[in-house]
Formats: structure tokens, C-alpha cells, sequence
């Protein structure tokens, strides 16, 4: 019998960790142990999964672990890890019972894992609905609170008609083809190219349309502004992050090595949902007064700009510069994001009950310990220099030129205007003096804990130093996609 590869580790400590905690809610119910054994149990995965880090690509029927899909594993258990940490005092607040929202996040962590690294619609297809359908009841954990309740028949309706179209293109696809292989069919797609077969391009946009509701791209957005005011904080940082940066990572590889570039129609309907979300989404968040509303449109615009970066993409067997530097101008970006907005959220997660913009006023002057890092994510997602947002927006622009995509970087450039707006307006409100002198702020303990505060150190440390020197991960970005390409 064969040794179980490495690359499976995380993904075994992950599931080990759900099953042992399953197994503990049937004896005893213990919050304190089991928030322990879910940071533990991420811990051990996060660094399992650095290891893997320069590993040879590692690829059976069923998965791939290439550079691609090892950085972004790395990403994704970094997110959930982070979030752990801030989930204890979290659902203290709640009568409900809490020992579940640790199984959960568990296994939408792992079916994030599994969606990124597969290289087979079935599979792709089991790990989609496995995230899903955990982050459906952590939508609607708060019983008391018909709004999260409502969202989550929201997100399970509209979800499960994504799915449908998704699993209505991957039949098609096999009925042209015979094969659920992602790379088989990729062998076989130039000869349907050429035939110009009617049912593979309606195939084709049938799976477009489900990962751009995934992605809540344009016009495909309707549903996230009411999920994410609806829904828990920590559901709703899983929503932003983990959820959608799976799914841009299978989009980048149907994208590169599906040979989407040679559909000049396809391109052309990517380019227009990419513009169409960069000022949509900006001009949304700029009208609310919703802070989670407002992290809900500012998120269609993020992702819009992470598709300028796909466009710039060139055939696999092409290793040009551009493709090179579009590969590490989308990853860049999908790392700044991920990490700056869930350190926003954990800012949201200690400052309890504050939902509303104008919540934040004088937030300065009452706790400095989160309004300083939250002024810097902040400047982080607007894309100030010395931060990691200024650097991914940095490589976004410089794909774009290369590529030559000049009214897709104007509508960047506009797009990056109008969300400094809304982005600053929040900042001035935390610094100006608030009008009473009592403490509005109520956090989900008395106090964020040492733990608390070193971790949102260790985000807003991450934010900076890479903003200041973007080599270090630059280069590991570098050797990942070498990985990827010489498989």
C-alpha cells in the first residue's frame, strides 16, 4: 500500500479536526475546548501547508497541487485561521448553541480546499456544494435574527440556482466531449472550436454565469448586499474571502488552460462583466450608508479588478512575459485582498452590533487599538502607497499596459477614484470628534484579549511590510507559478 502524499496533509488535519469535534459535541459540549482544538487543528494545517511550499506538482485524476493550487490553499487556511482566533468571544454573545459554527467553518474550509485544487467537474461540483451548503445555516446562525434568517433562504435559493446552471454546462460539456476531465477536455476543445459547435459555447456561458454569481460579478451581484447585512460577521468574512477566492482560482485555470482566450465573443462578455463590475460595484458602495453593504459592493469591484488581470492572460505554452506577469499581477492582488479585508472583518467582529457608517464616529479617540489598523486596511483597499493594495493595484496596472487593455485600466483608474471616496469618508469619520463623550462601542468582550490584538497585529504587519517590501512574496509568487507551468 502507497504512502498517502504529503499535499493531502492539510486537508487531513482539517477533517480530522471536524470529525474529533463531532464526536466531542455527542459526549460534552465545551466551547473553550473546541474553539481550542479548531485553532489547533488550522494551526497544524497552516503549517503543513507551507511545507509544501517549492514541492514538486503533485496530480492524480481527480486533483492537482500545483504552485497555484498550494498558494492558494495556503491563503484560504490562512483566512479561516485567522478567523478562529476571534470566534470564541464571538459566540459567547450568542444563547444559541456555538460548538457547530466550528464544525462548519471546518468544512467550508475544506470544501474551499477541494474546489481550488480540482482538476475534475465532479469533484469540482462536490467540493462546491460541500462550502455551500456549510455557509447556508452559519448564514443563519443567529436564530433571534430574522434578517440572518432571511439571508440564508436568500443565499440557498439563489445558490442552488447557480449550481443548477453549473451543473446544466458541466452535463453539456460531457455530452460533447465524454469526459469530466478538466485537462482532457482541454485536448479535446480545439476540434469543438473549430466546428463551431453552438452547444459547447452555450455550455460555456451556462459556467460563466455560475461562477460569476460565486464571484458576485455584474450582473450577477443582486443577492450579496442583503446576504452580507443579513449574516453573522464571521459568515460574512467567509463569503468575501474564502468562497470567492476558490472559485477565481478554477476560473483562472479554465481561463488559461481551457483555452477560454481563443473565444473572441467569451473574452469580449469577460472584458464587459470585468468593467461593468469595477464601476457598478464602486458606484454602489459610494451611495451606502451600510458598512457591510458597503464591503459587499467594494468586493464586486475588487474582483472586477482582479478579472482585468485574467484578460491579460496568453496560452499556457506561451511563457511571455505578459502571461508571466498577469499570473502574478492576479495572484498579488488575491492576496492583498483576502488578507485586508479579513482583518477588517476582525475588527468588525470586536466591535459588535456596529453595522452603520456612521457607528464608526470618533472611534479614534475611544479605542486607538482598532481604529489605527482599521484606518490602514482601509488605506489598504484604496490602494495607498506603502501598503499591500497599492502593490497589487501596482502589478494590475502594469498587466494591463503590457497587454495593451487600455480602456479596461481606464475604467480601473476611474474605479480606484471612486473608491477612495467612500473608503476616505469612513477614515474622516473615525477621526472626527464625536459629539458625546460616552463610549458607543460595545465589543464582544470587555476588552480584545492579547491573542485578539496579535493576530490584527500580525494582519496589519503582513499589510505593511509587503507594501514596503513586496519582494519577499513576489518571489515566492514567482516560484509558484513556475511550478504550475512546468508540470
Amino acid at each position: 500500500m502507497s504512502a498517502v502524499p504529503d499535499c493531502y496533509l492539510p486537508s487531513i488535519l482539517i477533517t480530522g479536526s471536524a470529525l474529533l469535534i463531532m464526536l466531542l459535541i455527542a459526549f460534552e459540549r465545551n466551547h473553550q475546548r473546541i474553539s481550542r482544538i479548531t485553532s489547533l487543528g488550522l494551526s497544524f494545517a497552516l503549517i503543513a501547508q507551507y511545507t509544501q511550499t517549492g514541492q514538486p506538482p503533485y496530480h492524480t485524476e481527480l486533483l492537482l497541487f500545483d504552485g497555484v493550487t498550494m498558494l492558494s490553499h495556503l491563503l484560504l487556511i490562512l483566512v479561516a485561521w485567522l478567523l478562529s482566533f476571534f470566534l470564541y468571544h464571538w459566540l459567547q454573545c450568542l444563547d444559541d448553541a456555538k460548538e457547530e459554527y466550528y464544525l462548519l467553518l471546518l468544512l467550508t474550509t475544506q470544501g474551499a480546499l477541494v474546489v481550488s485544487a480540482s482538476q475534475h467537474f465532479a469533484v469540482f461540483f462536490l467540493g462546491l456544494e460541500l462550502m455551500s451548503l456549510s455557509l447556508v445555516p452559519m448564514i443563519a446562525y443567529q436564530t433571534v435574527n430574522n434578517q440572518a434568517l432571511e439571508a440564508g433562504i436568500k443565499y440557498l435559493v439563489l445558490s442552488a440556482l447557480a449550481s443548477a446552471f453549473m451543473l446544466l454546462a458541466i452535463a453539456i460539456l460531457y455530452l460533447e466531449s465524454g469526459t469530466l476531465s478538466i485537462p482532457d477536455l482541454v485536448i479535446k476543445a480545439p476540434n469543438l472550436l473549430d466546428n463551431h459547435n453552438f452547444i459547447h459555447d452555450c455550455a460555456i456561458i451556462l459556467l460563466l454565469v455560475g461562477v460569476a454569481f460565486k464571484l458576485s460579478l455584474v450582473p450577477c451581484h443582486l443577492w450579496v448586499a442583503d446576504v452580507f447585512e443579513g449574516a453573522p460577521v464571521p459568515t460574512t468574512a467567509l463569503l468575501a474571502t474564502l468562497s470567492k477566492a476558490s472559485l477565481f482560482v478554477v476560473l483562472l485555470r479554465l481561463y488559461r488552460f481551457g483555452e477560454w482566450y481563443t473565444q473572441t465573443q467569451l473574452v469580449t462578455m469577460i472584458a464587459v462583466i470585468a468593467a461593468a463590475s469595477m464601476l457598478i460595484g464602486n458606484l454602489l458602495a459610494l451611495l451606502q450608508k451600510n458598512l457591510l453593504r458597503l464591503i459587499a459592493y467594494s468586493s464586486i469591484a475588487h474582483f472586477g479588478y482582479i478579472l482585468l488581470a485574467i484578460l491579460a492572460l496568453q496560452p499556457a505554452s506561451a511563457l511571455t512575459n505578459i502571461t508571466t506577469l498577469a499570473s502574478e499581477a492576479a495572484t498579488m492582488y488575491l492576496f492583498a485582498y483576502l488578507l485586508t479585508v479579513t482583518g477588517i472583518f476582525l475588527i468588525l467582529m470586536l466591535l459588535a452590533g456596529t453595522t452603520q457608517i456612521e457607528q464608526l464616529t470618533g472611534l479614534f479617540w475611544q479605542q486607538r487599538s482598532l481604529a489605527i489598523p482599521l484606518i490602514l486596511l482601509l488605506l489598504s483597499l484604496a490602494g495607498i502607497p506603502l501598503t499591500i493594495g497599492f502593490i497589487g493595484k501596482f502589478y494590475l496596472t502594469l498587466a494591463a499596459v503590457n497587454a495593451q487593455l487600455w480602456w479596461l485600466l481606464a475604467t480601473l483608474i476611474i474605479g480606484s477614484v471612486l473608491g477612495l471616496f467612500y473608503y476616505l469618508r469612513i477614515i474622516l469619520l473615525m477621526i472626527d470628534q464625536p459629539a458625546e463623550e460616552t463610549n458607543i462601542f460595545v465589543t464582544s468582550s470587555a476588552l480584545p484579549t492579547l491573542t485578539q490584538l496579535s493576530v490584527l497585529g500580525i494582519v496589519i504587519v503582513l499589510v505593511i511590510y509587503i507594501g514596503v517590501y513586496p519582494s519577499i512574496l513576489s518571489g515566492l509568487i514567482q516560484e509558484m507559478l513556475n511550478l504550475a507551468v512546468n508540470q
